[in-house]
């Protein structure tokens, strides 16, 4: 789609500094409207570069929006000790030992 627009514009573009060019040759040349031609070459010379320039600037890229976190409070954990017990290689309970629990 970006090239067939690129392509038409800058057809539209040619066509907009070719025609003045072709209208210009064909009425009768005369001292009083040598600067109306003028102005009208320029006129349609510098609408072609203007479309020009448009067509062949690419698009901007997308806004990113980044949203920043809420504030997370650090809560210091609370600990205790507590018992665990301890089994052996048969499953048989063998004891317990000391442990620390945290919340």
């Amino acid at each position: 789609m970006l090239k067939v627009t690129t392509r038409f514009v800058g057809i539209l573009a040619a066509l907009s500094i070719g025609a003045p060019l072709v209208a210009g040759s064909a009425i009768p040349a005369s001292a009083g409207d040598a600067g109306s031609a003028v102005a009208a070459g320029l006129l349609g010379g510098a609408v072609g570069v203007m479309v020009g320039a448009a067509a062949a600037r690419p698009a901007p890229p997308p806004v990113v929006v980044y949203e920043r976190p809420a504030p997370v409070e650090y809560v210091e954990p609370v600990c205790h000790m507590g018992r665990q017990p301890v089994f052996d290689e048969y499953g048989n309970p063998a004891g317990s030992r000391r442990v620390r629990v945290c919340n």
